[in-house]
């Protein structure tokens, strides 16, 4: 692996040596750590950390990490040992609790809530709600076709990708409502359901990672959720808070008709339970 920095014509004394050996036998992992841990760990004090910087072509720390971060290779790979450098296997617990609530603040602080109303009123409304949810979003699919069928919401789920698509855009009308789960980049597909869904003025709502992006341009609302930073193992703890959120509301939005639903389901569940045991 390619040294991190070079030192080539920079005298160091004895205890900047110590960080110099530290931040490279770290690797990319050091953007994870604070200047305190990281004096902690060589055994030097915070201010030496601090100007170690400067002694190798920085203004500061966070000018360092910010160059650390842009030489990581986006791969599934390194997403998920970037992840896993920052999990103490005696703690796993606890650090994924921190790292999801992370993600959950970071979601949010940047979650339109206008957005989230209307968009759970227009689900609400709708005569159908069709579902696009590929590759690792299926399961957020999932779920929230089984959670929204219980409030006796009409769900059609669009193929993953290829022609097939079509089968469920011959179909869609006006009245109905377009719900796409879409992380990073937009996919040809999601454009074709996009200029479909605004040629028969459908409304579509937009579940994605992305702050910045074209797809804005074609929807009516927009849900933000935090998956992590571009160079970390991506979960699905905020998405699926946010799903949980639009499911809740659907449920107060329909409050009659989600309790006389619920309560049919529990009639069933009685009446065949002889059958099927809890």
């Amino acid at each position: 692996m390619d040294k991190l920095f070079s030192l080539e014509g920079v005298h160091l004394t004895p205890k900047q040596r110590r960080v110099a050996d530290l931040v490279e036998k770290q690797g990319t992992s050091i953007v994870y750590h604070t200047e305190k841990e990281i004096a902690d760990k060589a055994g030097v004090s915070t201010p030496t950390v601090s100007r170690f910087w400067g002694l190798i072509g920085y203004t500061t720390f966070k000018d360092f990490k910010k160059e650390m971060k842009s030489r990581i290779e986006i791969t599934p790979e390194n997403k998920f040992r970037n992840f896993a450098e920052q999990l103490d296997e005696n703690h796993l617990l606890s650090r994924l609790v921190e790292h999801h609530f992370k993600n959950l603040v970071h979601t949010a602080n940047h979650l339109n809530n206008e957005h989230m109303q209307k968009a759970i009123q227009t689900i609400s409304s709708a005569t159908v709600v069709y579902i696009y949810a590929p590759a690792s979003s299926e399961g957020l699919g999932d779920l929230l076709e089984f959670r929204l069928k219980r409030f006796g919401i009409h769900i059609e789920r669009i193929a993953k990708s290829g022609f097939e698509i079509y089968e469920s855009m011959l179909h869609m009308t006006s009245q109905s409502t377009l719900i796409v789960f879409q992380f990073v980049e937009m996919l040809l597909e999601t454009q074709a359901l996009f200029e479909h869904a605004n040629s028969i003025g459908m409304k579509i709502i937009l579940i994605s990672d992305q702050l910045v992006s074209n797809m804005h341009e074609y929807v009516d609302y927009s849900l933000y959720t935090h998956r992590g930073e571009m160079w970390e193992f991506h979960t699905m703890v905020a998405p699926v808070a946010v799903l949980e959120g639009i499911v809740m509301g659907v449920g107060l939005e329909l409050e009659e008709v989600s309790l006389q639903r619920l309560q049919a389901l529990s009639e069933l569940r009685k009446t065949y339970s002889h059958l099927i045991p809890k």
